[in-house]
């Protein structure tokens, strides 16, 4: 008797409030259907992990204000030895951690982008300039003349001093 008394008392207290009462019965419904619990769209039950992002979904490569600090970093010291390592700290990431996202960012790894815009400035010094091809490759930051070719014709196809005829002789036929 006292129970079912000390119950008819505690019941108000433990009843939800009257606008909840209709919420009830449809919550219960999703909970047992499995629908959709969290009203998300993902279509999730409780006790279920969310389901992994697609390839879509997931950022991939660098964030936009570390793709801006590595290049100027790059674009500032060409003519100076560059290390991953040093990017890296720009970038404010470990240099493992730096090299993948570099490359899912630029499609080629840190030490071919460095190379690839050395050569793009010793272009631009090949054709704006008479300047000796030594003094070209120590400008854009190779230790030699042997290098500077090697990476040359690597990523143009030629050597430097077959570019430098090949772009004189389309300048004057133009």
């Amino acid at each position: 008797m006292q129970y079912a008394q000390s119950l008819s008392t505690l019941r108000p207290a433990i009843m939800p409030p009257p606008g909840l009462t209709s919420f009830l019965p449809t919550a219960r419904a999703r909970l047992v259907s499995g629908v959709d619990v969290f009203g998300d769209g993902r279509g999730r039950q409780i006790g279920q992990d969310p389901p992994a992002r697609t390839h879509r979904e997931r950022w991939t490569g660098l964030l936009p204000w570390q793709v801006k600090r590595v290049r100027d970093y790059v674009d500032a010291d060409l003519h100076g030895a560059m290390s991953p390592r040093a990017a890296a700290a720009h970038a404010r990431l470990s240099p493992g951690y730096f090299s993948r996202r570099f490359r899912q960012s630029f499609g080629v790894t840190f030490s071919r982008f460095v190379a690839a815009r050395r050569v793009e400035r010793a272009r631009g010094l090949l054709v704006g300039g008479g300047g000796k091809l030594c003094e070209i490759a120590l400008a854009c930051g190779f230790c030699d003349q042997a290098h500077f070719t090697r990476t040359f014709g690597n990523l143009m196809g030629c050597t430097p001093g077959r570019w430098r005829r090949q772009a004189a002789a389309s300048r004057l036929s133009a």
